[in-house]
């Protein structure tokens, strides 16, 4: 408390020119961090944008103060790294289930072969074929339960569960374990047994395996969330200092900070609060955009998106019927002007309006009934609940 009161006693007796030669001494290095966090932006490098917006935000607080403007736009620059960032990871994420779901359809059924090398000729593991292989490994893009990964907005790749090894398939490979002991394997019970204990073995490490694997990608998982839970933090300060500002810039900062945090959130799948977020930028924006503004149109939109994804289509395509007719205004008064670029950008338009009218169609149209039996037992139990 008495280093806060002499902080605090110290900023009160500073001088204009210790100010001045502080505020001196900080430009270069606030200018030097935007540049290089801007270029790594730029470049896709979201670890070294991280590094460079976290420290400008450091300096920014330090030298202009925690309630500045200037520390909320450095906060939003930081926080939309972070986003992208959580976003890249996610993705990757994504594919690393998709390479795991990958090597286990290669290598499935890889346990009963181990059971059933217990068998005649010195306990050899049984092999696939290239073509047993090639068929497995179709099974896993085709024909095997999907499991879903994190949600992403670049797309949603669906995840193929390998089932294990049928009964038919076991009770095969035991048969043949049990086809070569006979008579010719009189007296090498004890063989038998030892093979049938590493047999046993190599199950219980596979098994430890996999709980590893399981164990990983719930890691894996928290560290995502983890990584939008930092980007809503940064944000969300931003969000309560910029709240404070009236001039028509500043309110239009905190409407775009409000969509930052609403991507977050539909990132996160937290779609509820996406349309809370989506809705208040577009309260704000409303306020200072005309009525056939393309930006007023995409917010419209983003509220739609997250209204749908939060099963709540009525009010998603009352909403896109706004955005409709926003797109039509701006069409019209596009098509009205004599200028070459408009034209062309009417053009444009109207593919967006069809693109507008097809999500629509879309949302209009009855779910397709989903096939249970194609699901895991957690997915079918998710559908029945829906249903309810």
């Amino acid at each position: 408390m008495t280093d806060n009161n002499g902080k605090q006693a110290a900023a009160d007796t500073a001088t204009p020119d210790d100010n001045g030669a502080a505020l001196q001494a900080a430009m270069p290095v606030i200018s030097e961090l935007l540049e290089r966090g801007t270029r790594a932006f730029a470049l896709g490098t979201w670890a070294e944008a991280i590094d460079s917006f976290g420290e400008l935000s450091s300096v920014t607080e330090q030298t202009f103060g925690s309630e500045s403007q200037r520390y909320a736009d450095c906060l939003v620059m930081y926080g939309r790294a972070l986003l992208q960032y959580a976003v890249e990871q996610s993705a990757l994420l994504a594919q690393r289930a998709l390479a795991d779901a990958a090597t286990t359809a290669a290598g499935g059924g890889g346990s009963s072969s181990k059971s059933g090398g217990g068998g005649g000729g010195g306990g050899d593991k049984k092999k696939k074929t290239e073509h047993e292989e090639q068929e497995q490994e179709q099974d896993a893009v085709e024909g095997a339960p999907a499991k879903r990964a994190k949600f992403s907005f670049e797309g949603e790749p669906d995840f193929r569960q390998v089932e294990g090894p049928s009964s038919a398939a076991e009770e095969e490979d035991g048969a043949s374990g049990k086809a070569g002991e006979g008579p010719s394997s009189k007296g090498k019970g004890k063989a038998v047994d030892d093979q049938q204990q590493q047999s046993d073995k190599d199950e219980d490490e596979d098994e430890d395996e996999a709980s590893d694997k399981e164990g990983e990608g719930e890691e894996d998982e928290d560290e995502d969330e983890d990584d939008f839970a930092a980007a809503w933090d940064v944000l969300d300060v931003a969000r309560v200092i910029q709240a404070k500002a009236t001039d028509r810039k500043s309110r239009l900062k905190y409407a775009e900070t409000l969509m930052l945090l609403g991507d977050v959130s539909m990132e996160s799948e937290n779609f509820a609060q996406a349309a809370t977020d989506f809705a208040q930028a577009l309260e704000v924006k409303q306020q200072y955009l005309g009525d056939d503004s393309r930006e007023l149109a995409e917010l419209y939109y983003k509220v739609a998106l997250a209204f749908e994804y939060n099963r709540d289509t009525a009010r998603a395509l009352e909403l896109m019927a706004d955005v409709e007719r926003i797109l039509g205004n701006c069409l019209t008064s596009l098509e009205a002007s004599a200028d070459a670029k408009d034209k062309e950008e009417a053009e444009a338009l109207k593919d967006v309006l069809a693109d507008v009218a097809e999500k629509v169609k879309e949302w209009k149209a009855p779910p397709e009934p989903v096939d249970l039996g194609v699901l895991s037992s957690e997915e079918a139990a998710l559908a029945e609940k829906a249903k309810a």
